[in-house]
């Protein structure tokens, strides 16, 4: 797994001197618009229930979760077919002319994001971690390879669109190679949906909740902000930014996170603690964090500059007034299913909701105060930290009931 994570994660490390060459800020502005319309809608497209198909010890059982996954994510692209109908207004309100062209894709995209979740999740339930591997690696050559390919050509935004949604849907090729798909269709209908839904309501009615603010507010919301208030060029900055800096964190992140939640879920259908686990993940995310930080306060702008670009160094100053949030993010992000394993999952909610509304509040504030977009980046990542440690120290205090209720 983490293999596959690593090689995935350096092919568009390689080729990032490239890309930022071939696309200006403005354009990579214009795909993180596009990307932020898309996963709003796409990190919802199944009800959440991708989560839950490791949880169930009977297979039958987490294959009628994927059935129900599948279907309301083919619900949810059909109902995105709206967006295209809306593509001037939409336009509009993010001062973007050229977003409008891309939005008849939206349907594709949505649809990918769900197929893809379900996808991997049924995979790693099998524990078919060389097929993940093989998939993610597949989906990272496409991506960046084809976008700079399309962008020699001067496909503009298209060629990043184009590119990032084909290896959407080779990933999921490569997943279903090789996956038994006899399956007793008969035995699955409306009553099973019913069913699913019922018992596993928590992920569509909190969880979706939860991962729609998440996206919605730290994207959606935020873009919309920087670069109504802000600028293009700066949008820009700031989304390839944030690509480049959480990359190597969703490379060891993603992968522990993952066989976390796999562990973890074996513990409690077994009745055992699992603070072993927990204790070494945590551990495993500060070795990495701390010398990527270190890194990243010292060289930050350095790098930017010298790799991408000159036009980047910014975004390289950007990186360095949000180091403290990324290293709590490190910390956190491979643990963060710890509220769907312990049943916490709308106290999660309301949680990430207090701490995403202070975040916003805070680059109010910078706009209030006529700060600089990197002062103002500063405050908003100062607040985030402080909700990063808060929900760190609210999941020890949830692991430890949940250990004493074992004793």
């Amino acid at each position: 797994m983490l293999s596959g994570n690593t090689i995935s994660q350096i092919i568009p490390f390689i080729l990032a001197p490239i890309l930022t060459r071939l696309f200006s800020p403005e354009e990579f502005a214009v795909l993180a618009n596009f990307m932020a319309i898309v996963g709003v809608i796409g990190i919802i497209s199944t009800g959440r229930l991708e989560m839950a198909i490791a949880i169930p010890k009977d297979h039958k059982k987490a294959q009628e979760i994927v059935f129900t996954g599948f279907i309301i994510t083919l619900f949810l692209g059909l109902i995105s077919i709206l967006i295209p109908l809306f593509a001037y207004q939409i336009g509009e309100m993010y001062n973007d002319k050229k977003l409008p062209i891309f939005l008849w894709l939206v349907p594709f995209s949505v649809i990918s994001y769900g197929l893809l979740g379900l996808c991997s999740n049924w995979n790693l339930r099998q524990e078919r971690f060389q097929q993940l591997s093989i998939g993610k690696i597949s989906q990272s050559i496409i991506n960046n390879c084809l976008a700079a390919l399309l962008g020699y050509i001067a496909w503009g935004v298209y060629g990043l669109v184009i590119a990032w949604l084909l290896s959407q849907y080779v990933n999921i090729i490569i997943l279903l190679i090789g996956v038994n798909r006899k399956v007793k269709y008969r035995d699955f209908g409306i009553s099973t949906l019913k069913a699913t839904l019922k018992e596993y309501k928590d992920f569509p009615l909190i969880n979706s909740l939860h991962a729609f603010s998440d996206l919605f507010i730290s994207q959606f919301l935020l873009y919309w902000i920087i670069s109504s208030y802000f600028g293009f060029l700066e949008l820009g900055l700031f989304a390839m930014m944030i690509k480049y800096v959480k990359a190597p964190i969703v490379l060891i992140s993603s992968s522990v996170s993952q066989l976390f939640y796999l562990e973890a879920s074996k513990a409690i259908n077994q009745g055992v603690s699992f603070i072993p686990i927990l204790k070494k993940t945590v551990r495993t995310s500060i070795l990495f964090a701390l010398p990527f930080i270190i890194i990243l306060l010292t060289f930050g702008p350095v790098i930017f500059k010298w790799y991408l670009g000159e036009e980047w160094q910014q975004a390289g100053f950007y990186a360095q007034g949000l180091a403290p949030m990324f290293f709590l993010y490190f910390i956190l992000s491979p643990i963060s299913g710890l509220p769907i394993l312990l049943g916490k999952q709308k106290e999660a909610f309301l949680f990430s909701l207090i701490g995403y509304a202070f975040s916003i509040m805070a680059i109010f504030v910078g706009i209030s105060l006529k700060f600089t977009f990197n002062n103002t980046l500063i405050l908003y990542g100062a607040v985030f930290s402080l909700f990063y440690l808060a929900t760190i120290i609210w999941y020890f205090t949830l692991i430890k009931k949940s250990n004493e209720s074992l004793n």
